[in-house]
C-alpha cells in the first residue's frame, strides 16, 4: 500500500534480491533479546514481528516460543529451527547454506564425520587454514573455498562407517538414543582392527 515490496517465498530484503536458506533444528539456540529496544524481554508469547519474510509466523523476544500454533504447550522446546541450523553462513545470492566446519546437509543439519577432505579444506578447523586463521585474520570472504562444494571423501579414514549416534548406540547392546539429536550428530563405526574417532 506504500510502494513497499512484498516478496514471494524463501525471498528477502527491500528489493526480494536476497535469498533465504534451509532451515534446520538448531545445534546451538541463539537468545534473540530485547527487538524492539523497548529495554524489556518480552514474554514467550508476545509476537514482536509477525509476517517477515524469514519469520512468516512471527518472531518473539521470549525464546524460545513454549506453545504451538494450536496453543497446546511443548515440552521439548530447545533447538528451535534456525537458518543453516545456526551452523553455517547463507550466501544470500544463492539461498545456499555453507556449513562451518564439521557440519553438512542443506541446511547444515548434521555433525560430519572425520574425513580427509576436512583436512584441506580452506576453514576446515585444521592447521593454519583453520576458520579462525583463514576465514577471519586473512579478511577473505566466508564463501570462498566453500565447504559445501567439496565432497565428503575418505570419511572415517577410510577403516569404518559414517552412522547416526542412535544407529551406534543400537549396534551397542541394543540401546536406544532417543534425544532431540539422534539423526543429526554422526560419528564412525569403526573397522575391525581400527580405533580412534
Amino acid at each position: 500500500s506504500h510502494d513497499m515490496c512484498t516478496c514471494d517465498r524463501n525471498f528477502q530484503g527491500a528489493d526480494c534480491s536476497l535469498r533465504t536458506c534451509p532451515f534446520g533444528k538448531a545445534h546451538v539456540d541463539t537468545p534473540r533479546g530485547d527487538l524492539d529496544a523497548s529495554l524489556t524481554i518480552g514474554d514467550h508469547n508476545d509476537i514482536i514481528l509477525a509476517g517477515s519474510t524469514l519469520y512468516p509466523y512471527g518472531i518473539t523476544e521470549g525464546f524460545p516460543l513454549m506453545s504451538g500454533t494450536a496453543g497446546t504447550v511443548i515440552a521439548n522446546t530447545a533447538h528451535d529451527y534456525m537458518e543453516c541450523s545456526n551452523k553455517g553462513l547463507c550466501d544470500r545470492i544463492n539461498g545456499l547454506c555453507e556449513c562451518l566446519p564439521g557440519y553438512d546437509g542443506a541446511a547444515c543439519q548434521r555433525a560430519s564425520c572425520p574425513s580427509k577432505a576436512n583436512y584441506s579444506t580452506p576453514g576446515s578447523g585444521q592447521g593454519e587454514r583453520s576458520n579462525t586463521n583463514f576465514k577471519v585474520f586473512n579478511a577473505n570472504s566466508a564463501f570462498h573455498g566453500r565447504a559445501a562444494e567439496v565432497v565428503q571423501r575418505d570419511q572415517c579414514s577410510g577403516h569404518g562407517t559414517c552412522m547416526t549416534i542412535e544407529q551406534l548406540a543400537f549396534l551397542d547392546h541394543g540401546n536406544t538414543y532417543d534425544l532431540w539429536d539422534k539423526d543429526v550428530t554422526m560419528g564412525c563405526k569403526c573397522d575391525p582392527g581400527y580405533t580412534g574417532p
